[in-house]
């Protein structure tokens, strides 16, 4: 965790250089204090990197001059922050950000804030005011950061202490809030092709493209189990009909429309770009901790390392504290990282014992589809619930602009801002005094977000600062109330230990049906009319420190684990427990009924599945691990999933030497390109170097770039290919395939696109192949060798720069040998269900069709086919076509048909055409055995 110094770019490349020489040849300096409202002078002093110790007499000086150090290095990035959780940004930089204004005024952080102030304890509000009187010190002895010179301004408004709850909640606000628009459009949208072509899009969806399983199977507490005692058990319960993918009810056009026409508002609003994003947006951390029982030291070793994103000035500033408060029986020495805005150290160790966080998913934020109540000018006044009009609560607002107009401090109330635009904010105070969003006639959008109210994160960690054990640490996290993170931590007792903070709302119809109301999860738009249940449980146990107010999942229900037998607990943003590992994150259940829920999955996985096997490979080979072997660990940078997903196309090489190989395959084989691509694969680490002296890698020195090794540049060389035959691959298969069915503009992010990718690949011998009853293994082998050729396929056009692209079916097919060809006609149950295979996708000059169709006179037996169709990657069962013509078209093709005889075929659509033919090889195929 590094410290940026206070200099910014304003000024071209040439003042960023010279502030930067100045920032490094700054040597250290101290300074001692003495203020009106500190209570003894105080002292701080800056190291050579710039990084302050303060020393003070008690913890609200301590306070003061964390707020005074922060102003003097971070001022405006403080302002900036302040403002853009507070929707007032445009009375600082200018008109272009009054849209961001409204949405956040709308939205209403800093309504949360001042709640917050009102319930904290008299201590903490002279803790946070110490802060704000250490802010304005700097602000009232010092000229202004150059950047208010620029923007005309002349004074900056006082730092608030409600303005430091704003930072915090901001901060959770970025890690946390993840609204379900996305998620809803484009289930829809999949719901919607699948109606018009004839397959399950909710399956298609989560079975495939948007899987909730991760692409790796590594969890933080593998036997953890709600409410037992530090993990007794080794599964989670289930439901009786627990399935592979959730239980989806239709998404009504509605919906969709209105999931749209918010999105389209809020496309270029900073606060909400992530929250829009979803999980493809890259914010996350790594942690994990190792016993003393594993290290060459014998204490315990916590490793964290934030992913949050690369600003400038950073997110971060390090600081060390000293507080030597005689109401508390020990000093407070504390150092580590700190948010500028906020007093108290987030992330670092004391004289006792050390944290870390990464993010954790936990979904804590519903939006709601309302039925309103308007009045004369449109604006609604009530909702009505179960029946029943409940009234909202209005909020009114007002705008202010600086105008940069040449006069300094021209700052003026912008009155283009109207009641139906944004001048007023209209609560519901049924969804935790969430506001509505979005309104389309008598319909609107709400969203019930738990950082709405009062939560006390601040305070959570005021008292970690000075936890001096796993006790008082436990209680502190007790007020960590939203933002949920990963907590991992070591003592110098040698406890380590893992927790999920944060307070996890309970919804009415997961606790009282065991099922989502009406088939709609809690991941998409839910029903406001109360018909379904879909509210957040009223509140009927309160927990300790609870802060919201709604039922909330207890303490030993929320994932931990308290010095594990495994000796090591780790976490980088993934499922902490494998709830979602069977692909369907509300089939578990609570102890006592009700489901089991703590977000809809999807999780990272590949990091995980990395530190997990490191740490596990250093505890076997005896253990004695060293702060170096972590360090060491934290800078890997090898590919995960290359190494999950290549053996496949290793598999597929090697099938190319075996006798009786397909003439293609061997012949890919044989091309030099080739196999000089698959040997550079094959000797390859999985390590990622930039192999060019200008690319910094891990250990260089920034100052002197050292040449790369020639293994360096091998392993660049052989990530390239990897990750371009990756992107191919992909591109070739789920998005030709989604493009293929109208939903091009739907395509999966990266994440949940090789997660399916790698999914489809693994499972194809056991879910995309037919096996003939009489001889399994041998069809398997067949199944595992059409896998293998397309593999190749596509890495062959890819290795000699080339296209692939996969093409409909031609007379091509013909020259495909019928006993090598496709498809899992076993698994059908009567009806004509196009099958998507992942193994068809070819380049134009290789094969033929990716295409193929289940007969209407299947002869599956029924067990075996239910089997089939719920187990089956969807992808296997999409593909597009005109359903009517491609059924008559199958009707006039005898199950015994050669693929030599296409004229059944002539008066059907293309789509149809090719789909068709592919069904006449596989019965070809069938009767061949």
């Amino acid at each position: 965790m590094s410290l940026q110094k206070r200099w910014k770019p304003r000024n071209g490349c040439a003042l960023l250089i010279a502030s930067i020489a100045l920032a490094l040849a700054l040597p250290a300096a101290a300074q001692s204090l003495s203020a009106p409202g500190m209570s003894a002078p105080g002292r701080i002093s800056w190291d050579a990197e710039g990084i302050p110790t303060i020393d003070a007499a008690n913890d609200n000086d301590a306070a003061f001059l964390q707020g005074y150090a922060h102003a003097r290095d971070r001022f405006f990035q403080m302002d900036l922050t302040r403002r853009s959780v507070s929707g007032s940004l445009a009375e600082l930089v200018g008109i272009s950000q009054l849209a961001s204004d409204v949405q956040a005024r709308n939205l209403g952080l800093r309504r949360g804030a001042v709640k917050t102030w009102a319930k904290m304890s008299d201590d903490t509000r002279g803790w946070l005011s110490a802060y704000a009187n250490g802010v304005n010190f700097w602000l009232a002895n010092n000229p202004l950061p150059p950047e208010y010179g620029a923007l005309q301004l002349t004074h900056a408004d006082p730092w608030t202490p409600v303005d430091s709850l704003c930072v915090g909640k901001g901060l959770a606000f970025q890690l946390s809030f993840d609204l379900d628009i996305d998620p809803t459009i484009k289930l829809g949208a999949y719901q919607q092709a699948g109606q018009a072509a004839g397959f399950d899009g909710s399956t298609l969806y989560f079975g495939d493209t948007h899987r909730i399983a991760p692409a790796d199977n590594r969890v933080s507490v593998p036997d953890f189990v709600p409410g037992g005692d530090n993990g007794v058990a080794t599964s989670l319960p289930k439901l009786d009909d627990a399935k592979s993918v959730p239980a989806i009810g239709a998404i009504g056009s509605d919906t969709i429309d209105m999931a749209r026409a918010f999105r389209e508002q809020l496309q270029d609003s900073p606060l909400l770009r992530r929250a829009l994003d979803g999980r493809e947006t890259p914010i996350g951390s790594n942690e994990w901790v190792i016993a003393g029982s594993h290290t060459a030291s014998g204490k315990a070793i916590l490793s964290n390392d934030p992913h949050l994103g690369l600003d400038l000035p950073s997110v971060f500033m390090e600081q060390h504290l000293l507080s030597r408060d005689a109401r508390y029986p020990t000093s407070m020495d504390v150092t580590g990282v700190t948010v500028p805005g906020a007093p108290g150290v987030i992330q670092g160790c004391n004289q006792r014992m050390c944290w870390g966080t990464t993010t954790n998913s936990l979904d804590v934020t519903d939006v709601f589809q309302e039925q309103l109540v308007l009045n004369s000018y449109g604006l609604p006044y009530a909702i009505v619930h179960d029946g029943q009009v409940e009234t909202l609560q209005w909020v009114f607002q007002n705008y202010y602009v600086n105008r940069m107009s040449g006069t300094p401090d021209t700052v003026t109330r912008e009155n283009s801002i109207g009641y139906t635009n944004g001048g007023v904010s209209i609560l519901v105070p049924r969804r935790n005094d969430g506001a509505i969003v979005s309104i389309t006639g008598n319909r609107g959008l709400s969203i019930a977000y738990t950082g709405w109210g009062a939560t006390f994160e601040l305070e959570s960690f005021r008292r970690i600062n000075r936890a001096g054990n796993l006790a008082e640490f436990r209680n502190a996290l007790s007020y960590f109330d939203f933002g949920s993170q990963n907590f991992a931590y070591a003592d110098v007792d040698g406890n380590i230990a893992y927790f999920v903070s944060a307070e996890a709302p309970v919804r009415t119809d997961l606790q009282t049906q065991n099922a989502p109301g009406g088939g709609i999860p809690p991941f998409v738009i839910r029903d406001g009319s109360g018909a379904l249940k879909h509210d957040w449980m009223p509140l009927q146990h309160v927990q300790p420190n609870q802060a919201v107010p709604y039922e909330v999942l207890p303490e030993n229900e929320m994932p931990y684990v308290i010095n594990p037998q495994s000796g090591y607990v780790a976490n980088a943003n993934n499922d902490p427990i494998g709830f979602s590992l069977d692909n369907n994150s509300l089939n578990q259940l609570r102890p006592g009924g009700g489901i089991y829920y703590l977000d809809v999955g999807g999780a990272s996985a590949y990091r995980m599945g990395r530190i997990d096997r490191k740490i596990q490979g250093l505890i076997a080979a005896g253990g004695n691990i060293t702060s170096n072997d972590m360090k060491t660990l934290q800078a890997n940078n090898q590919l995960m999933d290359a190494e999950l997903v290549l053996p496949h196309l290793f598999s597929a090489f090697q099938a190319a030497a075996a006798p009786g190989a397909w003439p293609q395959l061997a012949s890919l084989a044989a091309e030099p390109r080739i196999a000089e691509a698959v040997d550079r694969l094959q000797k390859w680490d999985y390590s990622t170097p930039t192999g060019i002296q200008q690319g910094y890698d891990a250990g260089d020195n920034p100052a002197a770039l050292p040449a790369p090794s020639q293994g360096q540049i091998d392993a660049s060389v052989a990530a390239s290919i990897y990750a371009a035959w990756r992107s191919t691959s992909i591109r070739n298969t789920i998005d030709k395939t989604l493009t293929s069915v109208g939903l091009g503009n739907y395509l999966p992010g990266s994440r949940d696109a090789q997660a399916g990718f790698k999914f489809m690949l693994d499972n194809y011998a056991a879910l995309g192949g037919r096996v003939h009853p009489a001889s399994p293994s041998s069809a398997r082998r067949v199944h595992r060798m059409q896998a293998r050729h397309a593999i190749m396929s596509c890495s062959s056009r890819l290795a000699m720069r080339s296209t692939c692209l996969p093409v409909k079916v031609s007379r091509q097919h013909s020259r495909v040998r019928p006993t090598r060809t496709t498809i899992a006609g076993a698994s059908c149950t009567g009806s004509s269900s196009i099958i998507r295979s992942v193994h068809r996708s070819a380049c134009p000059d290789r094969m033929a069709t990716d295409l193929a169709i289940c007969p209407p006179d299947s002869r599956a037996s029924p067990a075996r086919a239910v089997s089939s169709r719920s187990t089956r990657p969807a992808m296997m069962r999409v593909a597009a076509r005109s359903t009517a013509s491609c059924s008559a078209a199958v009707r006039r093709v005898d199950s015994s048909a050669r693929c030599s005889r296409p004229s059944a075929l002539r008066k059907s659509s293309p789509v149809a055409r090719a789909a068709c033919s592919a069904i006449r090889c596989m019965s070809a195929n069938s009767a061949a055995g």
